[in-house]
């Protein structure tokens, strides 16, 4: 009887170790970079975002937050694949682009090249103002930033350094 449930015990310990394990290996979430032109002409606007994600769910909402502005952009449509390319200066019409109390923005330019952006890109949906999810990524940018150099810069929001990878590259393996 002992020797029973010191066995139930060892694979019940067992199983309760595989669990994060298990979980940590589901492929969740993605990668976000910013297209950096290396151009002068970068400064005045804002980038080309490469966004891939890893399993079955696509963006639903990018939010653009910087400068005293919150700005959302709502998917229109599903979209197919693993890998999109987002132009927030002209986003087209597979996005809705509205400010924090739901109205509609019809021009996206930033207000310097040495402000910082942050933008936030989740599988969720969320209502003009209300908080969402990015768990496909974020990329944290200033659009001087990428008038400097060329490829596609990456650092996460919370990261001290930016990376950049020949555009080729990117994104990286989920």
């Amino acid at each position: 009887m002992l020797a029973f449930r010191r066995s139930r015990l060892l694979g019940s310990l067992a199983l309760a170790l595989l669990v994060p394990l298990l979980a940590a290996c589901l492929p969740t979430g993605g990668h976000v970079g910013a297209v950096a032109t290396g151009h002068f002409t970068a400064r005045h606007q804002f980038p080309v975002l490469v966004v891939a994600w890893c399993g079955d769910a696509a963006p639903r909402r990018i939010d653009l937050v910087g400068g005293g502005q919150r700005i959302h952009l709502t998917a229109t449509r599903e979209f197919d694949g693993h890998r999109m390319e987002v132009d927030l200066a002209a986003p087209g019409d597979d996005w809705r682009i509205t400010d924090d109390h739901g109205d509609q923005v019809y021009r996206l330019v930033p207000l310097s090249e040495r402000e910082e952006y942050v933008v936030g890109v989740g599988s969720g949906e969320a209502g003009p103002g209300e908080e969402t999810e990015y768990d496909i990524g974020t990329v944290v940018f200033t659009t001087g930033a990428l008038a400097g150099d060329e490829g596609v810069y990456t650092r996460a929001q919370g990261a001290s350094e930016a990376e950049f990878a020949p555009r080729e590259d990117f994104p990286p393996e989920c």
